[in-house]
């Protein structure tokens, strides 16, 4: 049933076209035109197909459909799309999350400055610096050490990610940073520019992220979340909630996440930010003013009853109550990355096996016969995730490793 609300959702899957018009909205849609599935024109009033990272596209467009369709809030529930959506609001005046909030997040460099230039947070800073010539990368190492971090001031999961170990390491990073300016073949080098890099002090410690939600300054934790990582490409192959933590380091973690949208003056929608339990306590790593991937959305909704991308939606158009405090767990999730061997899918086994357990809370793979499997670098690299329940996090956690291991994707040579 329609409530008389409109919004420009920008970019993203069906599934959150999907979730718009679940919740009554009319929807004006605007895609990537290679991302637009046709079967989605009958669910939205109207469709724009534009490259919505290019602002002198987008704009006219905007402009145009605003007068038409007048829509309330410009929402993205998808990362490139989350600079965009807060220009909309910014140019036509609906409130929401302003693009100089929203640029601090999906810009890295600019994230570290503000907290380099703000109270601190957490336990303590971490010094970084923006990669600008070849020299860099040794006065770093020379001042603050070996192992670093390289990395893309722009993009996600874990792209473009490198550990400097040592000196001896310098010449085979700048080799990679020259690929990764040049590269044009992987999926996020369309909707990011990598081409800015910096880096950072390395932190020792396990990885997290505190999902949250924000009403107009008030900061609701909904879960901590425990991140299974690779240690050589820190690619994030396992997410776990709630997290095995101490009640005492869970709430380190969250006051930290707190205080941390507070110096970044996020007021509004849904947050994930990474930490660091370090030896000296909690370090922000970095942060998304978005619902995380990996099937997040799915397992918080299914152990919190709290469906935070419906919850972006309706909060924006101002359709929804705020939350009264922390949702209280109903058990356990745990997701896991699907991952194969480099080269061409010649067959996949064991799905429909794995959809069929009753553990089973989802399954997103995305692969068929004749796909391409590139070489795990980040998260996109991954062939999708699966999910599970459990009464506990160690009981989820190997459930989903129990399923994961029924799912064969044999490749062959490229």
């Amino acid at each position: 049933m329609r409530n008389g609300k409109r919004v420009l959702l920008i970019g993203g899957t069906p599934k959150h076209l999907r979730k718009a018009v679940d919740l009554g909205l009319g929807v004006v849609y605007v895609q990537f035109e290679d991302e637009f599935v046709p079967e989605q024109r009958s669910l939205a009033e109207a469709v724009l197909l534009t490259d919505y990272t290019d602002w002198q596209s987008l704009r006219p467009l905007v402009e145009s459909a605003y007068g038409t369709w007048g829509f309330s809030a410009a929402v993205s529930l998808t990362e490139p799309g989350l600079d965009p959506a807060a220009s909309v609001n910014d140019l036509l005046g609906l409130g929401g999350t302003p693009y100089e909030v929203s640029h601090r997040f999906t810009d890295k460099w600019l994230m570290r400055r503000r907290l380099a230039e703000g109270p601190p947070v957490g336990a303590r800073r971490v010094a970084a610096a923006l990669l600008t010539d070849g020299d860099d990368l040794d006065r770093f190492g020379a001042a603050h050490g070996y192992p670093f971090i390289v990395k893309p001031t722009s993009g996600t999961a874990s792209f473009g990610v490198v550990k400097v170990d040592g000196a001896d390491a310098l010449a085979a990073v700048r080799q990679r940073i020259r690929r990764l300016h040049t590269a044009t073949e992987h999926p996020l080098t369309g909707p990011y520019d990598i081409e800015q890099f910096m880096m950072e002090e390395y932190v020792p410690g396990p990885l997290y992220s505190v999902e949250t939600f924000s009403f107009d300054g008030r900061h609701v934790v909904l879960t901590v979340t425990e991140a299974i990582t690779r240690p050589r490409t820190h690619v994030h192959v396992g997410h776990a909630l709630p997290a095995r933590l101490s009640a005492e380091d869970e709430e380190r973690m969250a006051d930290t996440a707190r205080r941390f949208l507070g110096s970044m003056g996020f007021r509004d929608g849904p947050a994930h930010t990474e930490i660091i339990l370090s030896p000296r306590g909690p370090v922000i790593c970095e942060s998304q003013n978005r619902v995380g991937g990996a099937l997040l959305t799915d397992m918080i909704d299914a152990v919190y009853g709290c469906d935070a991308q419906s919850l972006a939606l309706s909060w924006a158009l101002g359709l929804a109550d705020p939350l009264p405090g922390r949702p209280v767990a109903r058990g356990a999730a745990a997701s896991w990355l699907v991952v194969a061997e480099q080269g061409r899918v010649e067959r996949v086994e064991g799905v429909e096996r794995v959809r069929a357990d009753p553990d089973t809370l989802a399954v997103n793979l995305g692969v068929a016969p004749g796909d391409l499997v590139r070489p795990l670098e980040g998260q996109w690299d991954g062939l999708g995730h699966i999910s599970a329940l459990g009464p506990d996090t160690d009981a989820a956690i190997d459930a989903c490793r129990r399923n994961l291991r029924e799912i064969r994707i044999h490749t062959r040579a490229a």
